[in-house]
């Protein structure tokens, strides 16, 4: 991968799924608190796979931070320096600044706002999206570490692929 280590980004909206619509038809409800848990397994999911380094979008909850604070792990983890105003547009300026770093993937958690916003900036690398959003055209549930898992095998060159075991 032009001899830059594997990239893969997360963009956690904490804004999704918070909408009254969630709420009055009773809809689940994603807490910031357990995107962090998501984002974590998403973290030993990657690593699982061999990614070396990922860049975590900073939010206005710190889902980045949070869920970085006490997990162990090989891979290089980090929340993105960028300036921010935690709009939307934090989501696209994001993605631009993963894809020009030479990101693989890009893994968002939030609805179709997000990854709409998320494809502006990088409409070129492959998103893997969990749905935490209020109203998603995609609504399958996928947890954190099958997520990771497949984003970091959607970066993995073809030849080191066909090592895998199975």
């Amino acid at each position: 991968m032009n001899g830059r280590p594997r990239l893969v980004g997360i963009i956690a909206n904490p804004a999704s799924g918070k909408d009254i619509r969630r709420l009055v038809a009773h809809g689940s409800v994603f807490d910031n608190d357990e995107k962090a848990s998501i984002v974590r397994r998403v973290l030993l999911g990657l690593e699982a796979t061999g990614v070396e380094r990922v860049w975590i979008m900073p939010d206005s909850f710190g889902i980045g931070r949070k869920a970085l604070d006490g997990v162990r792990l090989r891979l290089d983890a980090s929340v993105l320096e960028m300036p921010h105003r935690f709009t939307h547009d934090d989501s696209t300026r994001a993605a631009a600044l993963m894809l020009e770093a030479g990101a693989g993937c890009i893994v968002t958690l939030g609805g179709d706002g997000t990854n709409r916003a998320v494809v502006k900036g990088c409409s070129t690398i492959p998103l893997v999206a969990i749905s935490t959003g209020t109203n998603n055209v995609f609504p399958t549930l996928v947890e954190g570490t099958l997520a990771g898992l497949a984003a970091g095998l959607a970066i993995i060159p073809t030849r080191a692929k066909a090592c895998l075991p199975g």
